[in-house]
């Protein structure tokens, strides 16, 4: 095998290169400028680092922001939007109900439309909701369309028309007649992207996918032209690969990339280490994603949000919080110290990289107070200025609030520690799980700084720092199979459901599962198919999804299905209703390809005194502790399976530093991990 996982950050990119048995990781810094440079110049640099030219790996498989960074900085395409006439006003109508956190807020304001009115245009056609034609599409519409989508230099089309989703005729023929007036201008239908009930979660996925399209689209083409050779998969929202074809047809499922990896990592090392419930907390030099593994399988959801936009599309559910070793402290109008969600980005990054940075920010903060090692972070590759920190933090924090700089960059690690703690109650205490049932993983260049912290806000029992924390998004790019998820509206109630209906319809989508991932040259006995379907008791507004078993389906699958959810929804909310009538609104297929992976061998043990890996100590400012106190400081690379260390101690390496605090001990297990728990 040989294979590279690139991960693209705000503050860092980076490489997991697997060359059969051996493993190499290395870090670039980012080029926010244009993301793609990073992740060529780290390919081109295999051959001279490690003798490996890129043109002879079997496989790239890349994770990135772009998605994610043009929705929060509003530079995608310029979109059109097409609409049934009479319904051009969908995306402002919206759900006409407020989030969560604004539903008291007298000064709250919508966010912008992505599609401005004046680029949303109306054809003549209706289909009703069983998906007949009762206004049919005429020829001249579309030729009237095309005219005024050239005059309005649309770069890209989305077409969302009323029930599509029961009989998506009309949008094909919009998308066929489009594409002989206007050729190069790519057309997303919403009838492929989201052929699924509810007009506003379609129409605003579609018009995510018609935005986001041709910047996405484009930026993987001009990385496929440099690549060549290797088969290049891409990294989407529900931990699965894609190719470039199929991101395509369905760009939107490029958000959340990056993080889908590391989740996808956390949930095969937490099995290898014995674990199956994990909270995940991926702090990098922008963000923290937390997510939550439940019985070794991260938790999906159907509905997210991209910034204020919904996007209905399967998505490992993370919830990410301005927390990254980038993010700048500041003090508010009160003199209250904030940390983010702003970023030092990569450029020009925190004030100790003497790059310009003034704004002190959490990197800034660790080094002020002697966790991080000045000369030997990134591998060596950023020398840190400890006296530019300090001299960040104490003018514009330390100073105006009457403190030390170390300890206003003590107070810096408590504010952000409590926003990734937050983070991590949303994915477990909100959605009724314990975090003492689970382990934390901590990895992110940052994360294993800040986990032990974490760890006892909540009180976790346990912390597993993985062997290469700052390289496990890139990681988990290695460890994933190929996905494609499908959907279909049924709509019927569960006693009028014909068995042969709907195993024909499932047929139908596992038959496109198959010939995608042929056509991704995943062969037919690597392929496997997994079967759902999403039910409600009728009168309900939300729906709860259950798994589809069997081969040929029945009627007593439909039975089992129905009592599927009656358990499902007594475990969701505490009840269920056996006399009430129970609909089946949709159901899904998610086809995977199975691909090689990298494995992970046990270590020899080699007994539980580290003091071959010691490295020194260094004075570390701790509160806990009274103020500047000795910390043993290791190298994690001569660390060997069996070794016990006991806090207070630093353990370094290339990609990332971690913290063992005093009373708690770290066990390094059979692959290396480090186990740290309270003594």
């Amino acid at each position: 095998m040989r294979r590279v996982g690139i991960d693209i950050g705000g503050t860092f990119t980076d490489f997991y290169v697997v060359d059969g048995e051996r493993v190499e990781t290395f870090k670039l810094s980012s080029t926010p400028d244009d993301p793609a440079r990073a992740a060529l110049e780290g390919l081109r640099a295999l051959e001279g680092r490690f003798g490996l030219p890129f043109h002879q790996l079997e496989a790239v498989t890349h994770g990135t922001t772009v998605a994610t960074n043009a929705m929060i900085q509003r530079r995608g395409a310029r979109m059109a939007l097409v609409a049934t006439r009479g319904f051009r006003d969908v995306l402002e109508l919206a759900r006409l109900s407020r989030p969560p956190d604004a539903l008291y807020n007298i000064q709250y304001e919508k966010p912008p439309e992505l599609v401005p009115r004046h680029m949303i245009f109306e054809v003549d056609e209706r289909v009703d909701a069983q998906g007949r034609a009762v206004r049919p599409l005429q020829d001249d519409e579309v030729a009237r369309l095309a005219d005024r989508l050239k005059a309005a230099a649309a770069e890209s089309v989305s077409v969302a028309l009323l029930f599509s989703f029961q009989n998506p005729l009309h949008e094909r023929r919009i998308r066929e007649g489009l594409g002989r007036l206007l050729p190069g201008v790519p057309v997303y239908l919403s009838s492929e992207i989201l052929p699924e009930i509810r007009e506003f979660d379609r129409t605003s996925t579609t018009a995510i996918s018609g935005y986001l399209g041709p910047l996405v689209v484009g930026y993987m083409e001009r990385m496929l032209a440099e690549i060549r050779g290797p088969r290049f998969y891409l990294m989407q929202s529900n931990g699965g690969l894609t190719t470039l074809e199929m991101l395509r047809r369905r760009p939107a499922s490029l958000i959340a990339s990056g993080p889908a990896a590391g989740v996808v990592a956390a949930a095969v090392l937490g099995e290898a280490a014995g674990e199956a419930n994990i909270i995940s907390v991926d702090m990098g030099g922008t963000s923290c994603d937390v997510s939550l593994i439940r019985a070794r399988r991260p938790v999906v959801t159907t509905e997210t949000h991209i910034g204020k936009y919904p996007l209905k599309v399967p998505a490992i559910d993370i919830q990410s919080v301005g927390a990254g070793g980038g993010s700048v402290a500041w003090l508010d109008g009160a003199k209250a110290l904030r940390v983010g969600p702003h970023s030092a980005g990569a450029v020009p990054g925190p004030a100790c990289y003497g790059r310009g940075g003034e704004h002190p920010t959490v990197t800034d903060a660790n080094l002020a107070i002697g966790l991080l090692n000045p000369d030997n972070f990134a591998g060596g590759g950023i020398r840190l200025d400890r006296a530019r920190a300090e001299h960040a933090i104490q003018a514009r924090v330390g100073g105006s609030l009457g403190m030390s700089a170390a300890e206003a960059a003590d107070g810096i690690r408590r504010i952000v520690n409590a926003g990734m703690a937050g983070a991590m109650r949303v994915v477990t205490v909100e959605k009724g799980y314990d975090p003492r049932d689970c382990v934390l993983m901590a990895f992110g260049g940052a994360g294993p700084v800040h986990a032990v912290d974490l760890a006892e806000e909540l009180e976790i029992p346990r912390v597993i720092v993985p062997r290469y924390p700052g390289i496990t998004c890139a990681l988990g790019l290695t460890l994933a199979d190929v996905s494609h998820d499908y959907v279909q509206t049924l709509l019927v109630d569960v006693d009028r459901l014909e068995a042969e209906v709907l195993h024909r319809r499932v047929r139908e989508l596992e038959e496109q599962g198959h010939r995608d991932l042929g056509a991704d040259g995943v062969p037919e006995d690597r392929q496997a198919m997994a079967r759902s379907a999403d039910l409600r008791y009728i009168g309900q507004g939300y729906h709860l999804n259950v798994p589809v078993a069997g081969g040929t389906l029945d009627r007593g699958t439909v039975e089992t299905i129905r009592e599927a959810f009656h358990a499902a929804h007594e475990a969701t909310y505490g009840f269920r209703n056996p006399g009430e009538p129970v609909e089946i609104v949709n159901i899904r297929v998610a086809a995977t390809g199975r691909l090689d992976k990298p494995t992970f061998p046990a270590h020899p043990a080699g007994g539980p005194d580290p003091a071959a890996a010691r490295a020194g100590s260094r004075e570390v400012y701790s509160r806990e502790q009274g103020g500047w106190a000795p910390f043993a400081v290791y190298d994690r690379a001569r660390l060997l399976a069996g070794n016990i260390l006991d806090g207070p101690a630093i353990v370094e390496q290339p990609d990332s530093t971690t913290v063992i605090p005093q009373g708690h001990r770290a066990r390094v297990d059979a692959h290396l991990n480090l186990i740290i728990q309270e003594t």
